[in-house]
């Protein structure tokens, strides 16, 4: 272990908030026949395994794949199970009544025009109003969801963000995730007021002509770094996102990317990795774009490598979160999406409806689905069946939930990723 980490989780002994809700999860998880402290330390452990730990506020950020701890959402996620007893052995094998993190796209529409962005085939759909996300909201916060992503498109277009933000309480972590378009420190602050924990901002190059290059807007860097400025200032917990292509996975320049958002006020780097989606499937040089498994562990060795240096932000990747060795993919299990029209997706990139939130609920939509999903899988599902998703909609077939649930069918996976394997 690094001494970095070893210093923080020093810290949380000592922190009686931290022993006490650790105390409070113990009590909620012990009436469980399958439970005992040696598995409980094996799951502390597990969660926090290749993650830098970054205190914000009074809370400890242990992977922003999961809430923070302690908070009210942290309770949220390990009560979303389907029945109120056995919670431990129902979560160890995912079996689950919400997914731990629901991104919901408020629009399509936005300034910029990414390279990546898999919001642009859909840009022509309405948007539900405020009055209908404001609901959906409730609706998933009822069924504790734990983390609800506010995303677009470019959701600071919308003149209700503050009200769509308010609506969210702390039974779940708010987080809002912008090319830093239109966020001034006044709108930033205000953010915070109406609730948001954090933020997530679009930064994909230390180089500014990359990073312009890769949305088609000789202002876009600019504008992410004022908003990083802001976004830390108004106290929000603030991200840098970027999405890195393949052709350049380069440690000194990921370094350089790394310094320059913490010079920013970043508290964290969150690596995504780029999928056939979008202007992507117009792309004719996908090998030096998308990820293939050499790739994904050398990005996974630089995330650690980086991890151990105190100067540096919190480093988070896809490649690792997603891999074997940790979470695996949680689309449509641990992580689900909405479209900006209300269709239900497994993730923001996969294009497979099971239903609009318009006419059912997203309760009754989601388990549906989710059982359609199965377990968390190894590595990502988009990557795995984009290609045929959207080839099938070219040839005029629907993207409708019998067409979805076929797909997903063919593609369960049958081993669970290590997190959950390694306490079962």
């Amino acid at each position: 272990m690094d001494l970095n980490k070893l210093g923080m989780l020093t810290q949380m002994t000592f922190d009686r908030r931290v022993f006490k809700n650790l105390v409070k999860t113990y009590r909620i998880l012990r009436e469980d026949k399958k439970f005992n402290i040696m598995k409980y330390s094996k799951m502390l452990m597990n969660m926090v395994k290749g993650e830098k730990i970054v205190k914000f506020e009074d809370k400890y950020i242990l992977s922003t794949f999961m809430p923070p701890f302690p908070s009210k959402a942290f309770y949220t996620n390990i009560s979303a199970v389907e029945e109120p007893m056995n919670i431990f052995s129902q979560q160890i094998y995912a079996k689950r009544c919400a997914p731990i993190s629901m991104y919901v796209s408020l629009t399509h529409k936005c300034p910029n025009n990414c390279l990546y962005c898999s919001a642009k085939n859909k840009n022509t759909e309405v948007d539900l109003s405020t009055t209908q996300w404001i609901k959906v909201i409730n609706e998933l916060q009822d069924m504790n969801t734990s983390i609800i992503g506010l995303t677009g498109g470019e959701p600071m277009v919308r003149e209700d963000i503050f009200e769509i933000v308010k609506a969210i309480d702390k039974r779940s972590t708010a987080i809002l995730f912008t090319s830093g378009y239109n966020l001034t420190l006044e709108k930033a602050k205000a953010l915070k007021k109406s609730g948001l924990f954090s933020i997530g901002i679009s930064l994909d190059s230390y180089d500014k002509e990359i990073h312009n290059k890769n949305r088609k807007d000789n202002d876009a860097f600019n504008w992410a770094l004022k908003a990083l400025r802001n976004a830390h200032e108004a106290g929000l917990y603030t991200m840098a996102q970027t999405v890195i292509l393949k052709e350049n996975l380069n440690e000194a320049d990921l370094f350089r990317l790394f310094e320059l958002a913490k010079e920013n006020g970043a508290h964290e780097v969150k690596i995504l990795e780029p999928i056939l989606s979008g202007n992507l499937l117009n792309e004719t040089n996908l090998q030096s774009i998308l990820y293939d498994t050499q790739s994904r562990n050398k990005l996974i060795k630089i995330q650690h490598k980086a991890n151990k240096i105190k100067e540096f932000p919190k480093i988070s990747t896809f490649a690792y979160t997603e891999s074997e060795a940790k979470f695996g993919c949680g689309a449509g299990n641990q992580h689900s999406y909405i479209s900006a029209s209300g269709e239900l997706y497994p993730c923001d990139f996969i294009p497979m409806s099971f239903g609009n939130v318009r006419d059912t609920s997203v309760r009754e939509l989601w388990k549906n689905m989710n059982f359609a999903i199965g377990i968390p899988k190894i590595g990502c599902f988009a990557q795995k069946v984009n290609r045929k998703v959207y080839e099938e909609s070219e040839a005029g077939l629907p993207l409708d939930k019998t067409r979805s649930e076929a797909i997903c069918s063919k593609n369960k996976s049958k081993k669970f990723p290590q997190y959950y394997r390694s306490l079962q």
